[in-house]
Formats: structure tokens, C-alpha cells, sequence
């Protein structure tokens, strides 16, 4: 269970800078307003897109439409007409995807010069990406992948997600404390903890907003993780679908985690996302 992530996930930006090949991402999902430490939108970066298309269609009933072509080529994941992700090829030593989150922070550069200060490795240097904005990406000191993002026009209303959008993302950190001092410091998180079971579990906010939440890496010998949550109706049903259409199941709903409304998954690339019902 090995998630070697190279430089070639910077595809993602490159392709993306072509005119003509990228699509409308911030005029469809942008407000007039922004709201820094959320995240606020997601990077799939794949080795067999083909693949990747075919499981989110079968289990979340997304339609990836294509832009560009040949190697230039990127595709965006939608929910019906909801644009709910991006995702582009790449190629890695073990050949496994990853779903990378972009935090939205007040300046770019700012960030990603503190984030290195603070022991992180830049993965690609803030630029310009046409009908986004200004983006960068990074790997923490913990080994997380994660992306630091200032839309063009304003970041995403708040709101509910919707059942097969994304409900949020976790830290699986193998050093919490670490990692809290690093997103604090970097992205100007305040913590709160608290107990979920027996696990110690943070929740990260900003100006009092609940952003993301961070726990102990449960996996020993994997690096740390940022997972992604998306809302599902039935976990039970949504679980049958993914192993139907290629995913591997790390943790089956369990009563003892979360009354039995989460599983994780490894999508048929490797890419880890879980799965939960909420009913706020």
C-alpha cells in the first residue's frame, strides 16, 4: 500500500496552462467572496483515466468530460452539471492515482514560501493556470500531498453537500502535532480536539469555520494522507458498487466507527477516498 507521488502530477498544471485545452473552472464554481482554509476543489491525477472514468461514473454517477488532446488532455468529473473535480494523466514508479485538495489561502506565494520554510518540498511553484486562478502544490513535512489555491473570482458558496459531491477531507497524519503545527502556521488554522472512539481527533478551523479534520495515520509504513470524504446515501450499497467496479476495501462499515457510516476505499488506480452518510 505504497502511494509514490512523482513530479509528473504536475501534468495537472501543465496541460492546464494551453489555451484553449482548460475548462471554465473558476466561472462555474466561483462567488464573489472567499473563504481561506477551506478546500475547495480536487485533482485527480490518474495513470489510466479510462479507468478512473469508468469507476466514478459506475459508483458516483459522474460524467468525465474531456478537454484538449493527446497529451494535452484533461477531463472534468461532473454531477450532472455540478463540476466536481479535475483529472489528468500521469505515470508513477508503482502506478497509482491520487486525489490532491486545494486549500484556498488569501496569497499563494505567501503560503508556499512559508509552507517551504517550515520543512515542506514545493512541487510546483505558484503560477497562473487559465480559468482557475493562482495554484501551487506542495508535499508537507509529513509526506501529504496538497495543493494551496486563490480562485479567480471567489471560492464556492457554502453549502451542504450534495449526495455523490464531496463532504470534506481528513489529515491521516503520521505525526499530528507536527501537522498542526505546520497548518497553522502556514495556512493560519486554530485546532480543536477532541475524542471520536478512542482516537484523538483535530479539527482544523478557520476564523471559527470547520475546514478539514486530522487524525493519527491508522496505516503503519504509509506516508501521510490527505483523504477525501464524499456524501453517499447508502455506505452499504455505494461499498458493493466500488468493489463491483474495481476498488479494494481498507475499512468496511463497522458500528464502531462512526455508528457504521464510513468506509475507505482504494479506487481501482490506488487512489484512497472515503465514503460516509451524513445527515446534518
Amino acid at each position: 500500500m505504497k502511494f509514490i507521488f512523482q513530479l509528473a502530477i504536475l501534468l495537472v498544471v501543465a496541460v492546464a496552462c494551453t489555451p484553449g485545452v482548460t475548462p471554465p473552472i473558476a466561472s462555474e464554481i466561483s462567488t464573489s467572496t472567499y473563504t481561506p482554509g477551506r478546500i475547495v476543489w480536487h485533482d485527480l491525477a490518474s495513470p489510466d483515466p479510462q479507468v478512473s472514468a469508468n469507476f466514478y461514473k459506475a459508483v458516483f454517477d459522474w460524467d468525465a468530460i474531456p478537454y484538449g488532446d493527446g497529451d494535452k488532455k484533461v477531463w472534468i468529473f461532473k454531477k450532472g452539471n455540478i463540476p466536481v473535480g479535475l483529472m489528468a494523466y500521469y505515470k508513477t514508479e508503482n502506478n497509482t492515482g491520487e486525489w490532491i485538495g486545494a486549500i484556498s489561502v488569501q496569497d499563494v506565494e505567501y503560503a508556499t514560501s512559508e509552507a517551504k520554510n517550515q520543512g515542506a518540498k514545493i512541487l510546483k511553484k505558484p503560477m497562473p493556470v487559465e480559468n482557475r486562478g493562482m495554484i501551487s502544490f506542495i508535499q508537507d513535512p509529513q509526506g501529504a500531498h496538497v495543493s494551496f489555491i486563490k480562485l479567480s473570482n471567489g471560492d464556492p458558496e457554502i453549502k451542504p453537500a450534495g449526495i455523490g459531491t464531496f463532504l470534506g477531507q481528513e489529515l491521516w497524519s503520521n505525526d499530528p502535532q507536527k501537522s498542526g503545527e505546520f497548518y497553522t502556521t502556514v495556512v493560519g488554522y486554530t485546532k480543536s480536539t477532541t475524542k471520536d472512539g478512542n482516537i484523538d481527533y483535530t479539527v482544523l478551523k478557520y476564523d471559527d469555520r470547520n475546514c478539514a479534520g486530522m487524525l493519527q495515520n491508522p496505516s503503519a509504513g504509509v506516508r501521510s494522507h490527505w483523504v477525501p470524504y464524499i456524501r453517499v446515501a447508502d455506505v452499504n450499497t455505494t461499498v458493493e458498487k466500488a468493489k463491483n467496479a474495481g476498488a479494494k476495501v481498507l475499512i468496511s462499515p463497522n458500528a464502531d466507527i462512526r455508528n457504521g457510516s464510513v468506509a475507505l476505499l482504494l479506487d481501482p488506480t490506488g487512489a484512497p477516498l472515503a465514503v460516509q452518510v451524513y445527515n446534518p
